[in-house]
Protein backbone atom coordinates (compact mmCIF):
# COMPACT_ATOMS: atom_id res chain seq x y z
CA UNK A 1 0.00 0.00 0.00
CA UNK A 2 1.05 3.54 -0.64
CA UNK A 3 -0.29 6.99 -1.31
CA UNK A 4 -3.39 6.74 -3.46
CA UNK A 5 -3.60 2.96 -3.82
CA UNK A 6 -2.40 -0.57 -3.38
CA UNK A 7 -1.15 -2.85 -6.17
CA UNK A 8 -0.29 -6.51 -6.60
CA UNK A 9 2.64 -7.46 -8.84
CA UNK A 10 3.79 -10.59 -10.63
CA UNK A 11 7.00 -11.53 -8.76
CA UNK A 12 8.92 -12.81 -11.80
CA UNK A 13 8.17 -9.94 -14.18
CA UNK A 14 7.20 -7.03 -11.93
CA UNK A 15 4.04 -6.56 -14.02
CA UNK A 16 1.11 -5.05 -12.14
CA UNK A 17 -1.69 -7.60 -11.68
CA UNK A 18 -4.29 -5.39 -10.02
CA UNK A 19 -4.73 -2.02 -8.34
CA UNK A 20 -7.20 -0.59 -5.84
CA UNK A 21 -7.31 3.20 -5.72
CA UNK A 22 -8.17 5.26 -2.64
CA UNK A 23 -7.63 8.66 -1.11
CA UNK A 24 -4.97 8.85 1.56
CA UNK A 25 -1.23 9.10 1.99
CA UNK A 26 1.53 8.20 4.42
CA UNK A 27 0.37 4.63 4.93
CA UNK A 28 2.05 3.31 8.08
CA UNK A 29 0.30 0.01 8.98
CA UNK A 30 1.46 -3.15 7.25
CA UNK A 31 -1.21 -5.07 5.33
CA UNK A 32 -2.47 -8.43 6.59
CA UNK A 33 -3.50 -11.36 4.36
CA UNK A 34 -6.08 -14.06 5.07
CA UNK A 35 -9.32 -15.59 3.78
CA UNK A 36 -8.26 -14.69 0.22
CA UNK A 37 -8.23 -10.99 1.11
CA UNK A 38 -5.72 -8.27 1.85
CA UNK A 39 -6.67 -6.09 4.85
CA UNK A 40 -5.10 -2.63 4.74
CA UNK A 41 -5.39 0.89 6.05
CA UNK A 42 -5.49 3.79 3.60
CA UNK A 43 -3.42 6.09 5.81
CA UNK A 44 -3.92 9.77 6.56
CA UNK A 45 -6.47 12.22 5.19
CA UNK A 46 -9.38 9.79 4.76
CA UNK A 47 -8.45 6.73 6.83
CA UNK A 48 -10.32 3.56 5.99
CA UNK A 49 -9.74 -0.13 6.56
CA UNK A 50 -10.26 -2.09 3.34
CA UNK A 51 -10.70 -5.79 2.68
CA UNK A 52 -9.60 -6.47 -0.90
CA UNK A 53 -10.18 -9.81 -2.66
CA UNK A 54 -6.89 -10.65 -4.38
CA UNK A 55 -8.18 -12.70 -7.33
CA UNK A 56 -8.78 -9.86 -9.79
CA UNK A 57 -6.88 -8.18 -12.62
CA UNK A 58 -6.64 -4.56 -13.69
CA UNK A 59 -8.32 -1.76 -11.74
CA UNK A 60 -10.44 -3.67 -9.21
CA UNK A 61 -11.41 -0.66 -7.08
CA UNK A 62 -15.12 -1.06 -7.80
CA UNK A 63 -15.25 -4.85 -8.03
CA UNK A 64 -12.95 -6.38 -5.41
CA UNK A 65 -13.26 -4.30 -2.25
CA UNK A 66 -15.25 -6.82 -0.21
CA UNK A 67 -15.92 -4.36 2.61
CA UNK A 68 -14.60 -1.15 4.14
CA UNK A 69 -14.55 0.32 7.63
CA UNK A 70 -14.85 4.11 7.41
CA UNK A 71 -15.04 5.04 11.11
CA UNK A 72 -12.33 4.45 13.71
CA UNK A 73 -9.83 3.06 11.20
CA UNK A 74 -6.19 3.15 12.33
CA UNK A 75 -3.59 5.57 10.97
CA UNK A 76 -0.61 3.88 12.64
CA UNK A 77 -1.38 0.48 14.25
CA UNK A 78 -1.58 -2.54 11.94
CA UNK A 79 -4.56 -4.88 11.94
CA UNK A 80 -4.33 -8.32 13.57
CA UNK A 81 -6.02 -11.39 12.06
CA UNK A 82 -6.79 -14.26 14.44
CA UNK A 83 -8.93 -16.97 12.85
CA UNK A 84 -12.08 -15.30 11.53
CA UNK A 85 -11.66 -12.15 13.63
CA UNK A 86 -9.81 -8.99 12.63
CA UNK A 87 -8.70 -6.71 15.47
CA UNK A 88 -7.81 -3.04 15.05
CA UNK A 89 -7.29 -0.06 17.31
CA UNK A 90 -7.56 3.52 16.11
CA UNK A 91 -4.89 6.03 17.01
CA UNK A 92 -7.44 7.57 19.40
CA UNK A 93 -8.08 4.31 21.26
CA UNK A 94 -11.20 2.79 19.72
CA UNK A 95 -10.57 -0.97 19.65
CA UNK A 96 -12.70 -3.04 17.28
CA UNK A 97 -13.20 -6.71 16.52
CA UNK A 98 -14.65 -7.42 13.08
CA UNK A 99 -15.69 -10.50 11.18
CA UNK A 100 -12.82 -10.69 8.69
CA UNK A 101 -14.99 -12.13 5.91
CA UNK A 102 -17.89 -9.66 6.12
CA UNK A 103 -16.59 -6.61 8.00
CA UNK A 104 -19.42 -6.92 10.54
CA UNK A 105 -18.39 -5.25 13.80
CA UNK A 106 -18.56 -7.74 16.68
CA UNK A 107 -17.55 -5.16 19.27
CA UNK A 108 -16.03 -1.70 19.70
CA UNK A 109 -14.63 -0.37 22.98
CA UNK A 110 -12.87 2.84 23.95
CA UNK A 111 -9.49 2.09 25.51
CA UNK A 112 -7.51 4.63 27.53
CA UNK A 113 -4.85 6.66 25.74
CA UNK A 114 -3.53 7.08 22.22
CA UNK A 115 -2.18 4.20 20.10
CA UNK A 116 0.74 3.70 17.71
CA UNK A 117 1.53 0.08 18.61
CA UNK A 118 -0.16 -2.77 16.76
CA UNK A 119 -2.17 -5.31 18.74
CA UNK A 120 -0.66 -8.77 19.26
CA UNK A 121 -2.14 -12.21 19.95
CA UNK A 122 -0.62 -14.59 22.47
CA UNK A 123 -2.12 -17.49 24.47
CA UNK A 124 -5.70 -16.71 23.42
CA UNK A 125 -5.40 -13.07 24.40
CA UNK A 126 -5.20 -9.81 22.47
CA UNK A 127 -2.85 -7.14 23.84
CA UNK A 128 -3.44 -3.44 23.08
CA UNK A 129 -0.57 -1.17 24.22
CA UNK A 130 -1.12 2.60 24.50
CA UNK A 131 1.52 5.27 23.94
CA UNK A 132 1.33 5.97 27.67
CA UNK A 133 2.43 2.39 28.43
CA UNK A 134 -0.94 1.00 29.49
CA UNK A 135 -1.81 -2.48 28.21
CA UNK A 136 -5.42 -3.63 27.88
CA UNK A 137 -5.70 -7.41 27.59
CA UNK A 138 -8.87 -8.97 26.17
CA UNK A 139 -9.92 -12.53 25.45
CA UNK A 140 -9.69 -13.33 21.74
CA UNK A 141 -13.15 -13.77 20.26
CA UNK A 142 -16.31 -12.15 18.97
CA UNK A 143 -17.48 -11.06 22.44
CA UNK A 144 -15.60 -8.35 24.35
CA UNK A 145 -14.13 -9.67 27.59
CA UNK A 146 -11.42 -7.63 29.29
CA UNK A 147 -9.01 -9.83 31.24
CA UNK A 148 -6.66 -7.22 32.69
CA UNK A 149 -5.19 -3.76 32.41
CA UNK A 150 -1.53 -3.17 33.27
CA UNK A 151 0.50 0.02 33.38
CA UNK A 152 4.22 0.20 32.58
CA UNK A 153 4.16 3.88 33.57
CA UNK A 154 6.46 4.71 30.70
CA UNK A 155 5.88 6.05 27.19
CA UNK A 156 6.15 3.63 24.29
CA UNK A 157 5.40 3.66 20.58
CA UNK A 158 6.68 0.13 19.91
CA UNK A 159 4.56 -2.98 19.44
CA UNK A 160 4.92 -6.09 21.56
CA UNK A 161 6.98 -8.99 20.23
CA UNK A 162 6.31 -12.58 21.29
CA UNK A 163 8.98 -15.30 21.57
CA UNK A 164 9.58 -18.41 23.66
CA UNK A 165 6.37 -17.94 25.68
CA UNK A 166 7.29 -14.38 26.64
CA UNK A 167 6.30 -10.90 25.52
CA UNK A 168 8.93 -8.25 24.88
CA UNK A 169 8.31 -4.52 24.85
CA UNK A 170 10.63 -1.59 24.33
CA UNK A 171 9.60 1.54 26.18
CA UNK A 172 11.18 4.97 26.15
CA UNK A 173 13.88 3.89 28.62
CA UNK A 174 13.72 0.12 29.07
CA UNK A 175 13.34 -3.25 27.37
CA UNK A 176 10.96 -5.54 29.27
CA UNK A 177 10.47 -9.29 29.09
CA UNK A 178 7.13 -10.43 30.47
CA UNK A 179 6.83 -14.14 31.21
CA UNK A 180 3.59 -16.08 31.47
CA UNK A 181 2.92 -17.12 35.07
CA UNK A 182 2.57 -20.87 35.44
Amino acid sequence: PGAGGVSAYEPKTGKEIWIVRYDGYSVIPRPVFGHGMLFLSTGYDTPQLLAVRVDGTGDVTDSHVAWRMTRNAPHSPSALLVGDELYVVSDRGIASCLDAKTGKVHWQERLPGAYSASPIHSNGRIYFLSEEGQTTIVKAGAAFEQIARNDLKERTLASFAAADGSLFIRTEKHLYRIDNKK
